[in-house]
């Protein structure tokens, strides 16, 4: 029995836009104490696309955010999430890189972080040191390891991103074990109840887990079974995220029936109309109505992977506007 690829990098980007907050406060203390919250923040994605054009890739997260310290200043954040299944020895020279690229056109200096979860607990990059003979610069980034985080502890936190810790634990823990992993999802699922997270937390977090640890399809019925016995009068967005689900099923039916079609054109469009029909579904369903230009931005958008994420974001945005707003940029 197979267990289907995971998605940690749409799960771990959804989740630094949704928790923002609650991720510094898990993993910088200090740093989440000198950030004025109450002003907001900002994520840069334009300035950092501009500046890394063609960087893009599978197992790294990357973003630049702007917020603001509570003596006044703005400040910008260079947050880096590195999601290889080994340890890299080139971390420190990439956050330099990236250090240096971000500062040379904007002239703001970074508070630079990176988020590893490899599972080596040794692996520790040091600072990159480019001194020589009394000349050169000393670079330090903020690092963070996930395995530093203990089951026990991330079970008993109120922090709703220690819980997408502890769902990227599971996935490790059950990478061959399917029905372990099914067992743990059900017990984690429970847990997310017992401790009395909001209703938006729960859908965004319960997307997490499902991106992160997908079972084979013997199973998942089972599960959903087994969800939905534990929480029975409290699952609406479960049951939500399970029509969610079915939609992504229906759209996999359909791509394997353009397969056989034999034409890469052919497949290509299919996908596409089937997401884009999946957008304004979902966004009727839990706003009564689309505007014209949302058909028109997301008919010019031609990457599928683009429109996965904007399918993805239908299950939190607060309104259509500002989910037009989104996809506009």
């Amino acid at each position: 029995m197979s267990i289907p690829a995971s998605d940690f990098d749409g799960a771990w980007e959804e989740t630094v836009e949704v928790f923002l907050q609650p991720l510094l406060e898990l993993i910088l203390t200090t740093v989440a104490r000198v950030i004025d919250w109450s002003r907001g923040f900002e994520f840069l994605d334009s300035e950092l696309r501009a500046l890394f054009p063609n960087t893009r890739s599978r197992r790294r997260v990357d973003k630049l955010i702007r917020v603001f310290f509570r003596d006044g200043r703005a400040r910008w954040i260079y947050l880096h999430l590195e999601i290889q299944s080994q340890a890299s020895k080139d971390t420190p020279k990439r956050m330099f890189l990236c250090f240096y690229r971000i500062y040379d056109p904007y002239g703001m200096p970074l508070l630079s972080i990176a988020l590893l979860v490899d599972p080596d607990t040794n692996h520790r990059p040091g600072p990159l040191d480019l001194r020589v003979a009394g000349s050169g610069c000393l670079f330090q980034c903020h690092t963070c390891k996930l395995t530093d985080f203990t089951d026990a502890f991330l079970e008993a936190s109120p922090n709703p991103v220690a819980k997408v810790i502890l769902a990227h634990h599971i996935t490790q823990r059950t990478a061959k074990d399917p029905t372990a992993r099914m067992h743990a999802k059900v017990q984690w699922i429970r847990e997310l109840f017992r401790q009395g997270f909001s209703r938006d937390q729960i859908t965004t977090l319960f997307q997490a887990l499902e991106a992160m640890n997908p079972l084979p399809d013997e199973l998942g019925v089972e599960f959903r079974d087994k969800v939905l016995h534990v929480v029975p009068d409290k699952a609406m967005p479960i049951i939500t995220s399970f029509e969610r689900l079915a939609r992504k099923e229906a759209l996999a039916e359909g791509l394997s029936k353009g397969l056989s079609q034999g034409r890469t054109e052919g497949r290509t469009e299919g996908q596409l109309s089937t997401l884009r029909d999946a957008i304004r579904d979902l966004l009727e369903e839990r706003f009564g109505h689309t505007p014209p230009a949302l058909g028109e931005c997301l008919e010019q958008e031609a990457n599928p992977a683009i429109l996965k994420v904007w399918l993805r974001k239908t299950a939190t945005v607060e309104s259509v506007d500002a989910f037009l707003g989104m996809v506009s940029r």
